[in-house]
């Protein structure tokens, strides 16, 4: 089947999509500044233990599993944008705290990890039920090709940015610039509508639905995705710290011109999504992002980290566009349980993460650390569960 162009001229995008987005790329390049960077400064000030980054990283998706819910049952007393309005200036609370760091190391942390936490309760949930709302289901594929293109823009800019910043300034000045994006991310959530959701779950029914047999797909599916999109974000980042020998702005541009592979790709398998079977091009995405993993298990040198992640980005662009769009086709399909679906969804993601990360330390501290990446190949398959129809009641 040919492709072209053209296929996306008459993709069109409402005005409370784009104002939605507007929010969310400037967090991101608030977030891309640092985040690549932030597993490298746990693992250089706790003396290079990964164990202490895993521990870091585990309690922030454990408070984040645990009051999930909680932050969904506010939607009885606020709307979806008074929730993201108020999580937003956690994220920035997040970071200012770790520019503090040298004041008094552990009260900081804490504090980091508080606000990050109730920032990922407030914010993750309302912002992914309203975009299931104000997307198009007929171009979903499509308008989430264009959109997360803009953001591998940003992907591509901010780690170079964040590396040559931290590397002349230091981290602090790193967390304050982050700080500052977030502030100017706060303005076009006053743009768009203030929709009420009704959580019909209780706390503990959320959990057992969760575990229930009927929600296995999506339990294994997104736990999968959970697991093998922490060894991205926190393992990967220190192992090639570690091949740079200690190169901050090495890191960051390398990050950055893998994230520049995706964007052609995805134009593509945006196109691809919304004219082929979904569950070809998620399978598919999961086999290379799968094979991606593999082959990264023999990478020991900086020339074969970019080659080998250039091809992984591959399966990224792949995997992670026909999950956002079945994710949020998921979620459409629910109607009146779009927010119960999405509290699900970020409750299992945050599982995965937990046991990749504790698995990881054990892999690190008796074996290597390549091992996470065999386990992340593995996890990866899961995600087909997901191409399975998913009803939550």
């Amino acid at each position: 089947m040919r492709l072209s162009i053209k296929d996306f001229k008459g993709v069109s995008f409402s005005q409370n999509t784009r104002t939605l987005y507007l929010n969310r790329l400037l967090m991101q390049v608030a977030f891309g500044v640092v985040s690549i960077f932030m597993p490298i400064f746990f693992y250089q000030e706790f003396g290079g233990s990964f164990a202490m980054v895993a521990l870091i990283y585990a309690l922030i998706y454990l408070g984040h599993m645990f009051l999930a819910p909680v932050g969904a049952m506010l939607f009885k007393y606020i709307s979806l944008r008074m929730s993201m309005l108020i999580g937003v200036p956690f994220a920035l609370f997040s970071l200012l705290s770790l520019a503090f760091w040298s004041v008094n190391p552990w009260t900081f942390l804490a504090l980091h990890i508080f606000f990050i936490v109730i920032y990922k309760v407030l914010y993750w949930v309302p912002y992914h039920v309203d975009f299931s709302l104000f997307s198009d289901k007929n171009a979903r594929g499509r308008q989430l090709s264009v959109l997360l293109n803009l953001s591998s823009l940003v992907a591509v800019i901010t780690p170079i940015v964040g590396g040559f910043f931290i590397a002349k300034y230091g981290f602090d000045a790193s967390f304050v610039l982050a700080a500052f994006f977030f502030t100017l991310s706060i303005p076009p959530l006053f743009f768009i509508p203030a929709i009420r959701e009704k959580y019909e779950f209780g706390y503990f029914e959320t959990f057992k639905k969760l575990f229930s047999k009927k929600q296995r797909p999506l339990f294994l599916g997104y736990a999968g995705d959970g697991a093998q999109s922490t060894v991205t974000a926190v393992v990967w980042p220190i192992f090639i710290f570690l091949i740079f020998d200690g190169g901050l702005t090495t890191v960051g541009l390398v990050t950055g011109a893998t994230f520049a592979a995706i964007i052609f790709i995805r134009f593509l398998v945006g196109d691809l999504f919304d004219r082929w079977s979904h569950k070809k091009v998620l399978t598919t995405g999961s086999i290379i992002i799968m094979s991606g993993w593999l082959i990264k298990v023999f990478v020991e040198t900086a020339f074969q980290v970019f080659l080998v992640d250039t091809y992984h980005s591959v399966g990224r662009a792949v995997n992670r566009l026909s999950l956002n769009a079945n994710m949020y086709d998921h979620s459409a399909d629910n109607g009146h349980y779009v927010d119960e679906f999405t509290t699900l969804r970020e409750m299992a993601l945050g599982v995965g993460r937990i046991l990749m990360l504790a698995l990881a330390a054990l892999f690190v501290a008796f074996l290597t650390i390549k091992a996470a990446f065999i386990a992340a190949a593995f996890s990866a398959l899961l995600v087909t569960l997901l191409n399975r129809q998913i009803h939550v009641e």
